[in-house]
């Protein structure tokens, strides 16, 4: 899978019913919160949890990492592992060695909208049109946009890739110009549906820059690191000249070996934009844990700390629901929240139990890491938070019953108004009757067996979280949801999101363009050379000819110059020279096609001429101007970015 589709789907890797059943609305057994497990041995968690990373660092080929674990206050493990500079041989210091954050960051954020809120600066259920001058959110819905949709990733938005990274040195435009330049589009009512959102993230932080007057990078060192002593933790980008020397590098594992990249600039700061230490994140988790405060210090009240906490909406029965602020990662056996986060080349997870007074930080140095932190979790897990030996009871569903939730599922996080709107339906969930339940295979290629709990509800065992669907009576199902990640849904796979269309269309226009650019030129050449009888029917006039050969290969230039240039990460930066230029041509064969419509009712008038000949130009001209409504489907007709 190429870096991009890595990137969008980082988080899907958290994989976490018939005709007499039980009701859709059912609630699924839960098992009660396991008692506190003992971590007095710390010599024997060490040594696990070296085993575990260490073991995981080798298999995805991960240059180094970190892990901080604290229990009742206490800091039980701090430690780093493998280098943050290879060349230079800087080895990993949990104390020193700072790693980018990714979404981890957006808990920070939370806290400083909190903050405001006490003020009295800024209101949770107010529209966040109040607060905005110089652009306004569009009143496509009757709801207004709040700060606890924002914080609950439920504002509506569509996803936004484009420019969601810069490369160090690019120019980065004030936040506020960002929004005023490209805003998310609104698709669906605030308070439906959770669909993560950055850009939400982005438009919070932009309202605590306004609200306080300061500049985010300098609001959260003040009211936030400072107050907390986390003195190895800054937004800035790049981080500042005093850090710089213990900022590890990003590696990619390229031919056999580390190959080292640059710092990647998030320019919705608070979206993703946060380096720090292992450290610095135990002293984060005990203050978490502790209802925000540090020493004499504390963020928040406890009743406002109390709203990041508080569930929202809730997906499906059985699902976890979505939080202000953090992510509930709950398993179906213990209570698990906080928040992951990704880059392309930094992969972390904070993890906070608290019926356990325990927070669990780590953070993965390397391209390839994505799945590592789910793995160290659910071994740390099963080691210390076992699941009971007895899963949820499962309940016998027909074959036919079990047929409506077979298909394909994309998340819906997507872009729906630019040209990267075919990365939302690339990879889906793929879902399949068997005996007794359902299979479900992931897009990194792995397969999943569930087992029905009720009627909608569906058991994952080996991680021991629920897979849900929203379904209507025996109608096909039309979500698919993830108990633990409660912060995207999935919608059935249905027309020209169904890629095997999409594939059915290019061939089609592939073979005619072909036949056109190289078979009819030859046939041209070879009857000159060797037909010397007269013909008892004509080909097709040349101009027509000569319209659909130039029509074939303007759509031949564009799949050549876009398939060549949209590999990698690098559309995420920006739209390459090569993909613009690729845009032209479908836009320049519009006449063209107009010219061969016309052509079509042409040369059924002339006399002597093949009827092939005219059935096949009317295919290709079909073919074209069905390649037309796809290209406006994806929106790779016209430059739209």
């Amino acid at each position: 899978m190429s870096p991009i589709l890595r990137f969008f789907f980082f988080f899907l890797l958290i994989f976490t019913l018939a005709t007499q059943v039980s009701p859709a609305n059912d609630e699924p057994p839960r098992n009660e919160t396991l008692p506190a497990p003992s971590f007095q041995d710390t010599l024997a968690l060490e040594a696990f949890m070296d085993g575990v990373i260490l073991a995981t660092m080798d298999e995805m080929k991960i240059a180094g990492a970190s892990v901080s674990l604290i229990h009742n206050g206490e800091l039980l493990l701090n430690k780093g592992y493998g280098y943050t500079n290879i060349e230079a041989g800087n080895k990993v210091d949990p104390g020193k060695s700072l790693f980018r954050l990714g979404s981890i960051s957006k808990l920070f954020t939370w806290i400083a909208v909190l903050q405001q809120v006490e003020q009295g600066n800024l209101s949770l259920d107010a529209d966040i049109n109040r607060y905005l001058t110089s652009f306004s959110i569009p009143d496509t819905y009757d709801e207004p946009v709040t700060l606890r949709c924002l914080m609950s990733h439920t504002p509506g938005f569509e996803d936004v890739l484009l420019h969601l990274f810069l490369r160090e040195g690019d120019p980065v435009a004030p936040l506020e110009e960002q929004f005023r330049k490209k805003l998310p589009r609104r698709i669906q009512p605030p308070g439906q549906e959770a669909a993560y959102s950055n850009h939400g993230t982005g438009l919070a932080q932009l309202l605590v820059e306004k609200a306080s007057g300061m500049p985010f990078e300098e609001y959260t060192e003040s009211y936030i690191f400072s107050p907390l002593d986390m003195n190895s933790s800054t937004f800035r980008q790049p981080v500042p000249d005093d850090l710089k020397p213990d900022l590890s590098t990003g590696y990619a594992w390229q031919e056999g070996q580390f190959k080292p990249r640059g710092f990647e600039v998030i320019p919705m700061t608070g979206a993703g934009g946060a380096s720090s230490t292992a450290s610095d994140m135990a002293v984060f988790m005990k203050a978490l844990l502790n209802q925000t405060r540090h020493d004499t210090i504390s963020l928040l009240d406890s009743a406002t700390y109390a709203i990041m906490q508080e569930p929202v909406l809730q997906h499906a029965p059985g699902m976890n629901p979505a939080l202000h602020g953090f992510i509930d990662l709950s398993r179906e056996h213990i209570r698990i929240i906080g928040h992951p986060g990704n880059t392309f080349l930094f992969h972390c997870l904070l993890a906070l139990f608290p019926e356990h007074n325990m927070g669990l930080f780590l953070s993965f140095n390397g391209e390839n890491a994505q799945p590592s932190y789910l793995k160290v979790l659910d071994h740390f897990l099963s080691r210390y938070f076992p699941a009971p030996p007895d899963p949820p009871a499962a309940i016998d569903l027909s074959s036919e019953y079990l047929e409506g939730f077979a298909g394909q599922y994309i998340p819906n996080r997507r872009p729906h108004s630019s040209l990267l709107k075919i990365i939302g339906a690339i990879n889906p969930l793929e879902v399949a009757a068997r005996e007794g339940g359902l299979q479900v295979r992931d897009m990194f290629g792995e397969t999943h067996a569930i087992l029905p709990v009720d009627s909608t509800t569906f058991f994952l065992e080996n991680r021991n979280t629920f897979v849900g669907f929203s379904r209507n009576g025996e109608k096909p199902a039309d979500k698919l949801y993830l108990s633990d990640y409660p912060i995207t849904a999935f919608d059935r796979v249905s027309g020209m999101y169904n890629l095997q269309y999409n594939l059915i269309i290019t061939v089609i226009t592939l073979l005619c363009m072909m036949y056109i650019l190289f078979i009819w030129p030859w046939l041209y050449f070879a009857r000159r050379q060797y037909d010397k009888k007269p013909r008892a029917l004509h080909n097709l006039p040349v101009f027509p000819k000569f319209i659909a050969w130039i029509t074939s290969l303007f759509f031949l230039l564009f799949y050549i110059l876009l398939f060549a240039s949209a590999g990698g990460e690098e559309i995420i930066f920006g739209i390459p020279a090569g993909i613009k230029v690729a845009l032209f041509f479908p836009v320049a064969a519009i006449p063209l096609t107009l010219i061969m419509i016309g052509s079509n009712f042409y040369i059924w008038k002339v006399p002597r001429t093949r009827n092939l000949s005219r059935i096949f130009y009317g295919m290709a001209t079909l073919a074209f101007l069905l390649s037309f409504w796809q290209l406006h489907f994806w929106n790779l007709l016209g430059w739209r970015f």
